[in-house]
Order: C-alpha cells, then sequence, then structure tokens
C-alpha cells in the first residue's frame, strides 16, 4: 500500500484508537464516581429515614409505656371493667348495638359518639373518658387505642371497629394481631414488658394492614388489663415520603424480614403494601450498624440501586430502603457519552484531512526521488536532485544519493587512472615483498630468542638474561623483559630474607597461643562451675524468702479474717439488740390489733342485732356483720399466736447475744495471737530479703565475670587458628620461594626455624582467686576449678 494511503488510515487508526480508550477510560471512571456518589447519597437517604422512623417507633413505645403506667388509664380500665361487669352477659351484643350498629355516624366516625344515652354504669363511664382517649388518637395518629381485661374483653375501642366488644381468647380475632399483642401482654410480669404484632391485613380495618404494640396496665404491682394501639401504614408512610435528593424516580420504602413491602409506593398507581416483593440477598443477615447496597432488576420496570438500613424496633426485622432508577442516576454520564462521541467524530474527519495533506507532502517529493535514484541505477550521472536544502528526513535521502552520484562519477575517474598505472604496480609489488621477507626473518629470531627467555623464567629460573639485539623495533621488548626478570629476582630475594624471620616468630606465637588457649578454658570452666554453685544459693535464699513472705501473708490475711470476724459479730450483737427491741415493739403492735378485733367484734355484734330488727330489708346486712364478725375473731385469734410466737423469739434472742458476745471475746483474744506471730514472721522474712540482696550481688559479679571469661576464651580459640594458619601459610610461602634459582643466592631448602619453649614460671589466675574467696565465704569445698595444682598453668601475659 502507497504511502500517501497508509499515513491517513494510520492516523484515522490512532485517532480513533486514542479518542477510544480515553474516553472509554473517562467514562468508566465518571461513571464509577456518579454510582459511588448516588450510591453514598442513597446510604444516607436511607439511614435518616431509619433514624426518623425509629425516633417516631420510640415515641410510639414511650406513649404507650406512659399510657400504660398513669393514673387516667389506670381509672378508666378500672371504670370500664366494673361497668362491663355491670352489664351482664349480654354485654357484648348489648355495646356493639349502642356504639356500632345503633351508632348515628357513618363507618370511620363511629368514634364521634361520647354517650349513647341509655344512662347506665357504661354510658357514663363512657361519656367521661372517651374524649380524651378521642383525642390522644387523633393527635398520635393511631388507627385505634384498646383497653382489655384480663379475661379477653375488649372493654373499650376508640374507633368501635367490627372487634369491639369481642373477647380476643375465644372470639373471631383471637389468631389476628391484636390477639396475638394481648395474649403476649397479658403474660407479661413488668409494665415495661411490650408485645408486638407486624403488619398483616386486619379485616374490622377493611382488610388495610395494621400493626399493635401492647402492654400491661398494672394497680399496685397487681395486673388488672392491657392496653393497645393499633398503628396504621399511613402512619409508616408519612415518615419516608420525604425523597428529598432521590430525584424524580427514587422512593423509601419499608420492608419486612421477608422483602415485603410495608408501606405502599410513591410512583404506582396501585398499593403495594404488602403484595409486592424484592428478592435481596444478605437482607436477612444485616444488622441494625450497617448499610446494604443492592441492584434489582424489574421493579417499576427498571433497574434499581437500592440501599437498605435495618430499623431497630421490637424485633421486627423492619428494614428502609431507598431506591432510584440507575438509568436515572447514570443519566449524566450518558449525556457526556454523547458529547463524546461527536466531538470523537469531529476529531476523526479533522484527522483524516490533515493526514491526507501531509501525506501527500511526503509522498510527492519521495516519488521524484525514486525515479532519480532508478537513473541513477541505470548508469546516468546527469540527473538533477531537487531538495538538498530540505531540513528533514527527506533533504538526508536526496543527500545520501547525491553522494552515491558523487561516488559512482569518481569511480568511474579511478578505473580510467588505474588502467594507465597497471605497468608501474608490478615493479614496485617485487621490491615490497622482498623487503617483507626480510623483515618476517629477523622478528622470527626476536620471537624464538623471547620464548627461549620465557620458557626459562616458566621453569623458575630467574638469572635468564637476553644479551643479543633484536631488530630495532623490537629490542625494547628485548629491554623491558631483562628489567623485569631482575626486579623479579630482587623481589623474591627479600621475600625469602623475610619469610625465614616470619616463620620464627609465627612459630613463637602459635605455641603461645596453644598454651594460652589451654590455659583460657580451664578458667572459663572454674568460672562457669562457680556460678552455676551460687546460682543454686541464691535460688534456695530466695525460696525462703518466699516462703518467709507467704507466711507472712497468710498471717495478716488470718489477722484480717479475724478482724472482720470481730465486726461481723459485733454487728451480729448490735443485730440481736435491734431485733430484740424490734420484738417488744411488735408485742405493743399486736396489742393494739387485739384491740381493733375486739372492738370490730362488739361493732359486728351491734350490726347484727340492728339488721335483726330490720327484718328482712336487713337480712343481707346481717350476713355481712355476721362475716365480719367472724373475721375479727380470726385477727383475735392470730394475734395472740403472734404475740406467743414473739416472746419465744425474744427468750432466743436474748440467749443468741450472750453467745455472740462470747464468740467476740474469743476473736480478739486470736486476734492478738495472730498479730504476735505475724510480726515473727516479719522478722524473719526482712532477714532472708537481705541475705537474698547479699547473695543475688555476689551471684551477678560472678555471672559477669563468668560472661568476660567465656567471651575471651572464644577470642583466644579464634587467635590459636588465626596463628597456626599464619604459620602454615608462612611454611608453605617458604617452600614456593624455595623452589625459584635466585640469582647471587646458592639453592638451598628453607627450614623453617621451631619456636623455644618459655620457662616463666605460672602465676595464679585473678579469676580463681576470686573463686576461692567466694567459695571459702561459703565454706563451698567441691568446686572442680579450685583442685589442687589447677592454678599452676595460668600464665601472665
Amino acid at each position: 500500500m502507497l504511502i500517501s494511503r497508509k499515513l491517513p488510515l494510520a492516523a484515522a487508526v490512532l485517532t480513533v484508537v486514542s479518542i477510544g480508550v480515553a474516553s472509554s477510560a473517562s467514562l468508566l471512571i465518571a461513571s464509577g464516581t456518579v454510582r459511588q456518589e448516588a450510591q453514598a447519597k442513597l446510604n444516607a437517604v436511607a439511614d435518616g429515614r431509619r433514624n426518623e422512623l425509629e425516633v417516631h417507633l420510640r415515641g410510639v413505645l414511650h406513649d404507650l409505656r406512659t399510657q400504660a403506667s398513669s393514673k387516667n388509664t389506670l381509672s378508666a380500665l378500672n371504670s370500664f371493667i366494673a361497668a362491663w361487669n355491670v352489664s351482664g352477659d349480654a354485654a357484648q351484643e348489648e355495646m356493639q348495638r349502642r356504639y356500632i350498629t345503633e351508632n348515628p355516624n357513618g363507618v370511620g366516625e363511629k368514634d364521634l359518639l361520647d354517650n349513647a344515652g341509655n344512662g347506665d354504669a357504661y354510658d357514663a363511664v363512657h361519656n367521661l373518658f372517651h374524649p380524651s382517649l378521642r383525642e390522644r388518637q387523633h393527635e398520635f395518629g393511631y388507627s385505634d387505642i384498646f383497653l382489655i381485661d384480663l379475661d379477653g374483653n375488649l372493654v373499650y375501642s376508640v374507633s368501635k371497629q367490627a372487634d369491639y366488644a369481642t373477647n380476643l381468647l375465644t372470639g373471631e380475632w383471637k389468631d389476628t394481631g391484636l390477639g396475638t399483642v394481648y395474649s403476649k401482654a397479658a403474660g407479661a410480669e413488668a409494665p415495661g414488658d411490650f408485645a408486638f404484632a407486624d403488619f398483616a391485613a386486619y379485616a374490622p380495618a377493611q382488610g388495610e394492614p395494621a400493626s399493635f404494640v401492647a402492654a400491661p396496665v398494672m394497680d399496685n404491682g397487681n395486673k388488672i388489663g392491657v392496653i393497645a394501639f393499633e398503628l396504621p401504614v399511613d402512619l409508616i408512610r408519612n415518615v419516608l415520603e420525604n425523597v428529598t435528593g432521590l430525584g424524580e424516580t427514587g422512593e423509601t420504602v419499608l420492608l419486612n424480614r421477608d422483602g415485603v413491602f410495608i408501606s405502599d409506593a410513591m410512583h404506582t398507581d396501585e398499593n403495594e403494601a404488602l403484595t409486592q416483593k424484592l428478592d435481596i440477598p444478605g437482607l436477612a443477615a444485616l444488622g441494625y450498624d450497617g448499610v446494604l447496597n443492592a441492584e434489582i432488576q424489574g421493579y417499576r420496570d427498571m433497574t434499581a440501586d437500592l440501599s437498605i438500613a435495618k430499623a431497630d424496633f421490637m424485633d421486627s426485622g423492619w428494614s428502609v430502603a431507598a431506591i432510584i432508577d440507575r438509568a436515572e442516576v447514570m443519566q449524566g454520564v450518558t449525556s457526556m457519552r454523547n458529547a463524546v462521541l461527536a466531538a470523537a467524530l469531529v476529531l476523526l474527519l479533522g484527522a483524516l484531512a490533515f493526514s491526507t495533506w501531509f501525506s501527500r507532502t511526503l509522498s510527492r517529493p519521495i516519488g521524484a526521488l525514486v525515479g532519480e535514484m532508478k537513473r541513477l541505477a541505470d548508469g546516468d550521472t546527469a540527473i538533477e536532485l531537487d531538495g538538498q536544502d530540505r531540513h528533514d528526513e527527506i533533504g538526508d535521502m536526496v543527500r545520501s544519493v547525491a553522494v552515491f552520484r558523487d561516488a559512482a562519477v569518481e569511480k568511474q575517474q579511478l578505473e580510467s587512472e588505474a588502467e594507465a598505472n597497471r605497468s608501474m604496480s608490478e615493479k614496485e609489488r617485487a621490491e615490497r615483498e622482498a623487503l617483507k621477507a626480510e623483515e618476517q626473518r629477523r622478528m622470527k629470531e626476536a620471537v624464538d630468542a623471547l620464548g627461549g627467555g620465557l620458557s626459562r623464567l616458566a621453569d623458575g629460573d630467574l638469572a635468564v638474561s637476553l644479551d643479543e639485539p633484536f631488530m630495532e623495533s623490537l629490542d625494547g621488548l628485548r629491554v623491558n623483559f631483562n628489567a623485569s626478570v631482575s626486579n623479579l629476582n630482587d623481589t623474591l630475594r627479600r621475600i625469602r630474607e623475610k619469610s625465614g624471620s616470619i616463620d620464627n616468630n609465627s612459630a613463637e606465637v602459635r605455641s603461645a597461643a596453644d598454651e594460652l588457649s589451654r590455659r583460657t578454658e580451664q578458667q572459663a570452666a572454674a568460672l562457669e562451675e562457680t556460678s552455676s554453685t551460687l546460682e543454686e544459693i541464691t535460688a534456695t535464699i530466695k525460696e525462703t524468702a518466699g516462703s518467709a513472705n507467704e507466711a507472712a501473708d497468710i498471717a495478716n490475711s488470718t489477722k484480717d479474717h479475724s478482724d472482720r470476724s470481730a465486726g461481723v459479730v459485733a454487728k451480729a450483737a448490735d443485730a440481736m439488740k435491734g431485733i430484740e427491741s424490734a420484738s417488744v415493739e411488735i408485742a405493743s403492735i399486736i396489742n393494739v390489733i387485739d384491740d381493733i378485733a375486739f372492738q370490730t367484734n362488739l361493732l359486728a355484734l351491734n350490726a347484727g342485732v340492728e339488721a335483726a330488727r330490720a327484718g328482712e330489708a336487713g337480712q343481707g346486712f346481717a350476713v355481712v356483720a355476721q362475716e365480719v364478725r367472724e373475721l375479727a375473731q380470726r385477727s383475735a385469734a392470730a394475734a395472740k399466736e403472734i404475740r406467743g410466737l414473739i416472746t419465744r423469739s425474744g427468750s432466743e434472742v436474748k440467749n443468741g447475744v450472750e453467745l455472740v458476745g462470747a464468740v467476740a471475746m474469743a476473736l480478739s483474744e486470736i486476734t492478738q495471737n495472730v498479730t504476735d506471730i505475724n510480726d515473727r514472721i516479719g522478722g524473719i522474712a526482712r532477714a532472708t530479703k537481705e541475705q537474698l540482696a547479699g547473695v543475688e550481688g555476689i551471684n551477678a559479679a560472678v555471672g559477669q565475670i563468668d560472661q568476660v571469661t567465656q567471651k575471651n576464651a572464644a577470642m583466644v580459640e579464634e587467635t590459636t587458628a588465626v596463628a597456626h594458619n599464619l604459620a602454615g601459610d608462612v611454611s608453605e610461602l617458604s617452600g614456593m620461594i624455595g623452589a625459584f634459582t635466585l640469582s647471587g643466592v646458592s639453592k638451598s631448602a628453607f627450614v623453617p626455624a621451631e619456636a623455644t619453649a618459655r620457662t616463666t614460671p605460672p602465676a595464679e589466675s585473678p579469676a580463681r582467686k576470686l573463686a576461692k574467696s567466694v567459695s571459702n565465704a561459703f565454706g563451698f569445698k567441691g568446686n572442680a576449678a579450685l583442685a589442687q595444682g589447677a592454678d599452676a598453668d595460668w600464665d601472665e601475659f
């Protein structure tokens, strides 16, 4: 393919590749950044709505706790229960007739009726408490507020739906969420034990989703009933309807633990509550402190990004999900992609136009140059080369072709000159060959002489000398050879003289190092044994000191226990005295109770007399008076028995006080004895500590000496090894030098000198002096380092 076509194609390919790579990279980076920012915003929205929902739900629980413990609720529940019981067995049908069937208000407005107008106790109670409970329902947005007695009767409801006045233990709504929370709350043990039922379709509320929370109502610690709230799904949606920051397709919904919608979606016409489900991997394992990121397909016909935050409420498993269409998130990236593609197309067209023009500026002069080169190849040296003044590669090519052209012209001239001078060249060549043969002969003589000298030098003969002169150009080589041999001969002669002296000295060093190594090893062994013995003594004293300290601690602990026991006994004595005085006071109170029982009995007798006078009208009162009389008699009998028991308890307490006093005296004597023992053991422990400190100091000093000696022994061993190696090297060097024949020196075998034995008497080792002193101080005689004659080999140096 011609260059005029290759260049535009290459430019187009490079442009497409570069734009494609840069655009892909920028789009990928932008896409990742946009998705990260969108996901972070989703996380923030989900977490924020979760926090808002938790605050709202905590407010519901707080209100439930407040209402369950309020006096108004307690009074209302007691009043409704009493009025319900008065209404008899037909209470359910009667109340539903009054407040539902014959209620003049329509469905959803039954709560507007305060009093059914029958004038009985229930209507009076309803008229008294219903307005305030209705106001609270509207204030907090509950669908209903229920009051239920312990028999399961729903004695009051604000909204008066179909569940009103039914029984949640046996009625048709016992298996609903309301029945479930009632059963849990009725079985709770504490006022704060809440019951919860998740959202489900609730038939009395026209099938709308409803959730329930309930708590027990206590009266002086006794459970009297249950209060429950019905939470509508609209209450949840009001919290989640804020979609700020989620664009046009974003929304927040509440999911249950299975991923089913609890709240209705905002961007659809259908109601998705309890009907729409999202399959979200990892939802069940999501914790309260995390946010789950996920992707779903098909919901609202879109590919959506989700951020899910789990709500912490009554183990409900609820999660707040923030959803947005990915197409909306990537809308900016899509616009950027379209802009990049348009810009890339414009750049591609511009690159093609520029590369086409540029290729023509290159191809035209190259084509003309090719034609001129073809003419030159055919032998035409009269070509004209245009473009030699250019400063680019084409100019270099033209100038190179000009060189070829000039060379062709010069070649033609040289061929003509060579033909004229060919006859003169034969005579000159013969003369040059004769001179060359003579030079080769003289060079061979010089090489042979130099080879002989080198051969003798290789045999170790340094007395060789080349006295016959070489040819002038090689005679400097002969002179340099003779000078080198002479210098080597002098050097080796001096080395031979010095090697003898070194050999004698190394033999003495080797002998001294061997002796020093042996004595240092003995000293190290002795110090090691001494250090081991001192460590055993130190360990024994340390064990004794530890035992003394333990004994002192035990004595102190025993003293503390005895002191505390004495205090406990004193407190027990005081308590016995308090019990004795309390028994006296209880006895006086029993007397008062006995008097009250007596007076009650008299009053009951009088009441019976008056009831008898009243005839039939007083028969019921007479029965009550008889019961009161019997109760007064039983109270008097019980007071008499209690008086007897308290009298016996007083005598037993008195004996207990005397016994506790005796125990206190015995403990006081034990405490004094333990104090004396503790003082003596403390003195033993202090003395042992002082001994241990002294022995540890000696042990540390000997240990340091032992470490230094061990290091010295290692250094001596290294010195000995070096001395032996040096002696061996010197002997080997002397033997090698003896193999040479030196001028001016007779060739005799070199015999190394042997080191003479020293006769200096040995000095006593300082370390052994210290070991003897320590052993004598402790009376230790078993140290092998102090054996007889062990210091005889010590040399001082």
